[in-house]
């Protein structure tokens, strides 16, 4: 058993961790914006905003937890979306730690007007 751990560690190459980041080495902000990730301030198209494609698919090339996002993404946000998102926050109770997930839904909630889907919807079903 002992043998086993010492040619474990051997092939790690000394590493006492697993490939990857070790835990709390997250990108940094400046990382985040190494990837040239576009401001925002509003939608040029209600349906979809690219925006929000881009800024997820920055998200792929880095190493941040779900909160990581919101807070380097936050920084992203000019007017009118800035204020939109100063609100949104002053609005939390205390402390909040905020998620990507419920970010994204309240950006497209924002964003895409009520019906536009279903809209899209009934186009797609009627094309023959």
């Amino acid at each position: 058993m002992l043998t086993e751990t010492i040619n474990r560690m051997a092939n790690q190459g000394g590493r006492n961790a697993p490939d990857g980041p070790a835990p709390n080495q997250y990108s940094s902000f400046k990382d985040f914006m190494d990837t040239k990730a576009p401001p925002f301030g509003e939608a040029e198209e209600p349906l979809q905003p690219k925006w929000l494609n881009t800024v997820e698919q920055k998200f792929r090339l880095l190493w941040l937890t779900e909160g990581l996002k919101v807070e380097y993404v936050a920084h992203q946000l000019q007017v009118p979306a800035g204020i939109w998102w100063n609100q949104y926050r002053e609005a939390l109770p205390d402390n909040t730690v905020l998620d990507w997930n419920p970010f994204r839904e309240a950006f497209k909630e924002l964003f895409i007007p009520p019906g536009v889907m279903e809209m899209k919807h009934t186009e797609f079903m009627q094309l023959t």
